[in-house]
């Protein structure tokens, strides 16, 4: 649905596997190994606030330049629904480990 093709070259694949190949493990990382909620959250914040101005630049830009920006928002978006994944595999496990239930 989102597809973006720069010449014969369709990017949309390269964006989902750079999601679910650099995204989510470094989410995982951050949830596991690191104790600041500040720096666990930071690429929640940082695909938050890239999504929000996206989506404020679809509202103000008119033709192709707003749905550039739209699918740039929908892609952001998609990449912080990842992130969200991340947290809840993270809180999944950490109720696991605190019922003593083995993995």
């Amino acid at each position: 649905m989102f597809d973006i093709w720069i010449g014969d070259i369709n990017i949309a694949p390269f964006i989902w596997l750079f999601t679910l190949i650099v995204v989510l493990p470094i989410q995982l990382v951050l949830c596991f190994k690191v104790k600041s909620k500040l720096i666990r959250l930071l690429p929640v914040i940082i695909f938050s606030v890239l999504s929000a101005t996206a989506a404020i630049a679809t509202a103000t830009r008119t033709d192709w330049d707003a749905i550039f920006y739209l699918i740039c928002a929908v892609y952001l978006a998609i990449m912080l629904l990842v992130c969200g994944i991340g947290w809840g595999i993270w809180a999944i496990v950490r109720k696991k480990r605190v019922r003593g239930i083995p993995l």
